[in-house]
């Protein structure tokens, strides 16, 4: 089986779909049924365009656009425009060339031409849904399965009313990293300027929909009530450009740190008080999944099932800033970690669920229905 995996990051890039198949594709390769993956992804400044190891091959051909945050609207608006016009244009070329039998796709690339193309391919598609930011609807007249990686994802999917008969949830990848020494905690600390500074630590894209900005005002709020409050530290991406570096000016204690190295990343994360995510768009987050396995205080998102259940006191009520506000009150008191069934996103396990569901798309070929 020839495997073509079509993403938006792969490493070295950073995010969770580099995560995600980071840790997917080394199982994959370890089985018999699959003699060859293609990975599809966005050009990455100093990366080669095209590399292969054993039965991995990555080609890394896509206009960059989710990689790096476009500094203006313009910047923003002709990226969207290459890819599509990539896909429009060469996809479907590609897909018949390499001889692929299934496409597995992920949803952050969306519009006309893209789907167009999927349905152009002629080749069994699996739409891998890892957040709520797509119409599934329109995913799903282009897909012969709906792969959701979280529980919500799976209920918004049913609830837009798409067939559940192919649908199926199988649950996000996750290996536990290596947890950062102390020596690399205060390296990583000294090279931030955080030696002598407590912090609270947000990790991830800077976006308005991952409720940066009610964050910002909930710190302001509760540090006006305590003596010596820690900072309030973001890393990641900003793609609020400058009315985030605003906000962080007006904040007293707040501190942007930019894009962070994934080892800097594990080891500020280790130094931190406590994991503050407040996103309105994530489906399963591997940043908390990582504080969990580093066994950190966390404040997660609300309306995520899996946490509502094993989480529950480290869940946000709500995305308001008074809401945010409260629950540093008590986060920081906290003394026992919070505890979480990660058995159930073993690697070897999910690899194993999914090479099943490719099977069942080769083996079922292409409807016409499913095409319309």
């Amino acid at each position: 089986m020839h495997l073509l995996i079509v993403t938006p990051l792969y490493p070295p890039a950073t995010g969770g779909a580099a995560t995600y198949f980071s840790m997917l594709v080394p199982e994959l390769l370890q089985r018999a049924e699959i003699d060859r993956v293609t990975v599809v992804t966005e050009r990455v400044a100093g990366e080669p365009k095209e590399q292969r190891d054993g039965k991995l091959q990555v080609l890394r051909l896509l206009p960059t656009r989710v990689a790096v945050p476009r500094a203006s609207w313009l910047g923003h608006a002709s990226s969207y425009v290459a890819t599509q016009w990539w896909f429009g244009a060469r996809f479907p070329h590609l897909v018949h060339r390499l001889g692929v039998d299934v496409i597995h796709f992920h949803t952050r690339y969306r519009g006309s031409a893209v789907y167009g193309a999927l349905r152009r391919s002629r080749v069994p598609v699996i739409a891998n849904l890892q957040d709520k930011l797509m119409d599934p609807r329109r995913v799903a007249r282009v897909s012969h399965w709906l792969l959701c990686c979280a529980e919500g994802v799976h209920r918004f999917l049913l609830a837009a009313g798409c067939p559940a008969e192919r649908s199926v949830l199988v649950p996000l990848p996750f290996a536990s990293p290596p947890v950062p020494s102390d020596h690399e905690v205060q390296l990583a600390r000294h090279r931030y300027d955080l030696e002598r500074t407590p912090y609270f630590l947000f990790l991830g894209d800077i976006t308005k929909r991952k409720g940066v900005y009610e964050l910002l005002d909930g710190y302001r709020q509760w540090r006006c009530e305590v003596e010596d409050p820690p900072a309030l530290v973001f890393a990641g991406n900003n793609w609020e450009g400058e009315r985030f570096r605003a906000a962080i000016r007006q904040t007293p204690g707040g501190l942007y740190l930019g894009r962070v190295p994934h080892d800097e990343a594990l080891a500020l994360m280790r130094g931190a008080e406590v994991i503050v995510l407040p996103s309105r768009s994530e489906a399963l987050p591997y940043v908390i999944l990582e504080a969990l396995a580093l066994g950190k205080s966390i404040l997660c998102p609300p309306g995520i099932p899996e946490f509502d259940a094993h989480l529950s006191t480290s869940v946000l009520p709500e995305i308001t800033s008074a809401a945010i506000a409260a629950a540093l009150r008590t986060a920081r008191a906290r003394v026992e970690a919070p505890s979480y069934p990660m058995a159930r996103h073993a690697p070897h396990h999910i690899a194993a669920k999914l090479l099943e569901l490719y099977t069942r798309a080769v083996d079922g070929g292409v409807d016409d229905r499913w095409q319309a």
